[in-house]
């Protein structure tokens, strides 16, 4: 999965409750940044957004199934709470990914460790 098209995704994920908190602005404002994601590009995709809604693409590869569910882990995480419906969508991304509940405990648990 490219960088363009994983952070597409988050931008996806940020925009699913309606509304951008300001940690998940800066959160992707960061990964733009460390990503090399032009600003045309991430003007495209708010745009995008508006006009189809939020779609959300699911890598082949695992490596990047599991740099996507730890890269939505830390957008939703960012503004310091994980609440219980972030969990469920976490969850059912993880498991549309192929994850077992198990195995999604696990890394959820790593990433939150880490912050």
């Amino acid at each position: 999965m490219e960088k363009l098209e994983l952070f597409q995704n988050l931008v996806n994920l940020a925009a699913a409750d309606g509304k951008f908190r300001d940690q998940e602005v800066e959160f992707l404002v960061n990964r733009a940044e460390k990503w090399g994601i032009s600003s045309e590009d991430f003007e495209s995709i708010l745009v995008g957004i508006r006009s189809n809604g939020a779609e959300f693409t699911i890598p082949e590869d695992a490596n990047a199934k599991e740099l996507m569910l730890k890269e939505m882990i830390r957008i939703v995480a960012s503004d310091g709470e994980l609440a219980e419906v972030e969990k469920k969508v976490l969850a059912n991304a993880s498991a549309q990914m192929g994850y077992s509940p198990e195995t999604f405990s696990t890394i959820l648990d790593s990433v939150i460790s880490r912050k």
